[in-house]
């Protein structure tokens, strides 16, 4: 009922109940004298006096349940808010009764109450934000994604400079399946509040599932800029940076996670790696070798170890650093191939080194050690594949039947190229 329709409905009962006392006083009415009309003055001034009483009335239930509201008792204190609301038809506490009635409701596991309550609340007050956040919060934890999208988008219509609101917008999101959305919210949360560093982590997550380094590598600096001690994020940088071949920039940063971190297995192999990768021969080698102090029986970077050595034409230092890798593990593939690595790189430089790039006799043979290995890290299924590459691409460079037959004595290599293999 609109409130000047209830004010003139409550004066028209007090205007009748002057008129019957007068009538009572008199005796009768024929001899009542005619009662004057009441001034518009006058009228406003009783509308003014019933607004106070009602709102004195209403302000005491909102006080009564306020109390209890403070102490966390919501059982006691909904009941005057219930009150209240049901009494406040002129909606003088419409503004935020709703509000503390539907957090009561909330904290006394009501939802469903909750709900109506905080609704009611944005038809009162569209323009505060509490009720989008209470709804968008029960909306979340009942999973219902879409309506807490639409509160959390309205949150930020009302409060665009808020961090958190852009994150659980993003979680939202990534819920839905929308990724360029929860990358757009998060990327605005990160923006809003660079030191969260839960968002800069989730925004490098989504990111990197895209696949589009560039923008993975400008996340991944700016939670370096951020967090500058934090080995992780440096290494994450570090290994987007070898990824897309920029191994001098996965260098600098890969030293500094070595020495906040010497003992980190994965950052010296990449190190190492960008360091060969790099021709940087002697000192991937170097930290090879610093691997193995730390764990001596670790095959994987002896063959490491062993590349490294072929680049530098150590071939010998190479096969005895491979002999240690297969006394460890007999079938290691990686180990065959690294050792057939060593054989066919070595016949490359002898033939390199020839004018016009001949290939011997002498060449075909070792070529044709190095397919052996190749065809023993066959049976290695981790590395077979990778063992039948070199094998196809060395198919036309083995011996012959013919070649063997013009050269029935020779069963070695005998050039002065490759007397460390006799």
């Amino acid at each position: 009922m609109h409130k000047k329709t209830q004010l003139s409905v409550f004066i028209t009962t007090l205007m009748f109940l002057a008129f019957a006392i007068q009538f009572n006083f008199s005796g009768c009415a024929g001899t009542q004298s005619k009662k004057e009309a009441l001034s518009p003055e006058r009228q406003k001034a009783i509308q003014d006096s019933l607004y106070k009483i009602q709102k004195r009335k209403l302000d005491l239930l909102f006080s009564l349940g306020w109390e209890p509201y403070k102490q966390h008792n919501y059982e006691k204190a909904k009941k005057y808010f219930k009150r209240l609301v049901e009494q406040d038809t002129l909606r003088i506490h419409g503004k935020i009764v709703y509000q503390t009635l539907g957090t009561c409701y909330l904290q006394l596991n009501q939802p469903d109450s909750a709900e109506w309550a905080y609704k009611v609340g944005i038809k009162r007050n569209p323009k505060s934000p509490y009720p989008y956040k209470a709804l968008g919060y029960i909306y979340r934890s009942q999973q219902r994604t879409d309506e807490a999208i639409e509160m959390y988008n309205k949150l930020i219509e009302l409060e665009p400079d808020s961090a958190s609101y852009y994150r659980h917008l993003g979680e939202l999101y990534v819920k839905a399946g929308e990724q360029d959305k929860a990358i757009e919210a998060y990327q605005k949360a990160v923006e809003l509040n660079p030191n969260n560093k839960q968002s800069q982590e989730v925004l490098s997550t989504l990111l990197s599932q895209t696949g589009d380094m560039d923008r993975i590598i400008v996340q991944q600096k700016s939670l370096v800029d951020s967090y500058p001690e934090e080995a992780k994020y440096r290494l994450d940088l570090a290994q987007s940076y070898h990824k897309t071949g920029d191994f001098l920039k996965a260098i600098e940063q890969l030293k500094i996670v070595i020495t906040k971190e010497p003992k980190n297995i994965f950052a010296l192999e990449l190190l190492g790696d960008s360091y060969q990768q790099t021709e940087k021969f002697t000192s991937a080698a170097a930290i090879y070798k610093s691997i193995l102090q730390i764990n001596p029986k670790d095959k994987k970077n002896l063959c490491n170890l062993a590349l490294s050595y072929t680049s530098l034409g150590k071939y010998t230092t190479a096969m005895r650093a491979i002999k240690k890798a297969l006394a460890i593990d007999p079938h290691y593939g990686l180990a065959y191939i690294t050792r057939g690595t060593v054989y066919e790189t070595a016949a490359e430089k002898c033939v390199a080194s020839r004018k016009g790039g001949k290939i011997t006799f002498d060449d075909k043979l070792v070529y044709k050690l190095a397919y052996d290995e190749y065809a023993k890290a066959k049976r290695d299924l981790e590395w077979k594949t990778e063992a039948e590459k070199h094998m196809k691409y060395l198919e036309i460079m083995i011996p012959t039947n013919e070649d063997y037959f013009m050269h029935k004595i020779q069963k070695k290599p005998r050039g002065i190229c490759y007397k460390w293999i006799m």
